[in-house]
């Protein structure tokens, strides 16, 4: 449904209704998604060297990436109603942030001041997808908003591929300081790519005018109090946290149970970006052909099934094929899942709030599980703790796949626009 500004409602640009126009949106906002994805993925590579300089347990290397997704867990909501209000302005707090962090993190030498600079990082960081989210809502025709999230998605792909390929070299150059200034300029590149455009620096179209703070309010009320966007926010949740704790605990493990050195483990974890990558964009597709819902139940079912197995079977290489498929699995749901948040909203100024919502559950699962799996090898040792901390993994998924069949049939929620594959 195109959107009319009302008379004396304060607009921006207008909005974007081409398929090529929709492309150059999605691959700009995909590149700065993309530092995000890496930040996830940068603890496993500096972990040794951080260990062998500052004696930190399992537990502690976890937690530097809990951290971050405390982080970004917490700015969710925040950064979901300020995008509703001010558009892709808001972009520019996060870009000035997760610089902060970075830089903060390359000049430190404390654990307390580590901790610090991945909150501070993670916040940058985390108002990226909520605020992403109400700016594609917003710009985007409803025709394209699903192949938006395609290409926005895969982001997070990109962004672990550079991670576990690209940053071992930097740290054995540089160490950890130098894979942190990487990271920041990055973030310096890709923003000023996205203030480049005058779409990210207008203002959001509000038909009915700029929201005032205590109408988000009461979208964020209103969404707290909505069946399908809890529900959603549980299939979020388990595929954050699978693919998170993955992330932080594979390169290890495949170090300690098959003997493979940072740089190789850190290069075989990164087929799970490539299969991010691919996943994501059929994720996309697999929607327009079946129906969402579909797509996310045999994405939590088969993740759950993949990473389960992954500690039990033989060898380096089924190892390293089960954690790609779960990668694949991890982010096959993703379009579906965000693609479904105008329909199943009652107004357009709580597709932000229902954004930062649905990242909030979905960032808990990913902050607890690389610290739980840490503590599991830290009190069961490296044999039966990879065990353990892979049969959590695989907990939430299970979790998530039962929760499928509460979700409600698609045809008969109130819809703000009509998208591909929304039935």
């Amino acid at each position: 449904m195109e959107q009319t500004p009302a008379a004396g409602a304060r607009v921006g640009s207008a909005p974007v209704t081409t398929r090529r126009g929709t492309d150059v949106v999605a691959v700009t906002l995909m590149l700065f998604f993309a530092v995000t994805g890496m930040s996830l993925s940068l603890i496993p590579v500096v972990a040794d060297g951080l260990q062998a300089s500052f004696h930190y347990s399992d537990s502690q290397i976890g937690l530097l990436t809990s951290a971050l997704v405390f982080a970004l867990a917490a700015i969710g909501i925040p950064a979901g109603l300020a995008a509703a209000r001010w558009g892709g302005r808001v972009l520019a707090v996060s870009c000035v942030l997760y610089v902060a962090g970075s830089v903060l993190f390359a000049f430190s030498s404390s654990y307390g001041a580590f901790i610090a600079a991945r909150l501070v990082q993670g916040v940058g960081a985390g108002i990226t997808v909520p605020a992403c989210s109400a700016i594609m809502a917003d710009r985007l025709s409803p025709r394209w908003l699903g192949r938006a999230w395609g290409i926005f998605g895969c982001g997070q792909g990109v962004g672990v591929v550079v991670a576990l390929l690209v940053m071992p070299s930097v740290v054995h150059a540089a160490g950890y300081r130098g894979v942190f200034l990487v990271a920041a300029a990055m973030e310096v590149v890709f923003g000023a790519a996205i203030f480049a455009q005058r779409t990210f620096r207008a203002r959001p179209l509000h038909p009915e005018g700029v929201p005032s703070f205590r109408a988000l309010g009461r979208a964020l009320g209103a969404v707290a109090m909505n069946r399908q966007v809890l529900l959603l926010s549980l299939f979020n949740l388990a595929a954050l946290g699978v693919m998170v704790g993955a992330l932080a605990w594979t390169p290890k493990f495949l170090q300690s149970s098959y003997g493979a050195t940072l740089s190789v483990s850190a290069y075989l974890t990164a087929g799970l970006g490539f299969a991010q990558l691919i996943g994501n964009p059929l994720g996309a597709a697999a929607m327009a052909r079946w129906s969402k819902i579909r797509v996310i139940f045999a994405s939590m079912a088969l993740m759950t099934l993949a990473i389960v197995l992954v500690p039990f079977v033989p060898g380096l290489w089924p190892a390293f094929v089960f954690v790609t498929l779960a990668g694949f699995l991890t982010m096959a749901y993703f379009s579906p899942v965000f693609a479904y948040i105008p329909e199943v909203v009652d107004k357009p100024d709580q597709v932000g709030a229902a954004t930062g919502f649905i990242e909030v559950f979905g960032l808990t699962g990913s902050l607890l599980t690389p610290w739980l799996f840490g503590l599991l090898l830290d009190n069961l040792g490296s044999h039966d703790g990879y065990i353990a901390g892979y049969v959590l993994l695989a907990a939430f998924g299970l979790v998530a796949t039962a929760g499928v069949v509460l979700f409600k049939a698609p045809g008969t929620v109130r819809k703000l626009g009509s998208t591909p594959g929304g039935r």
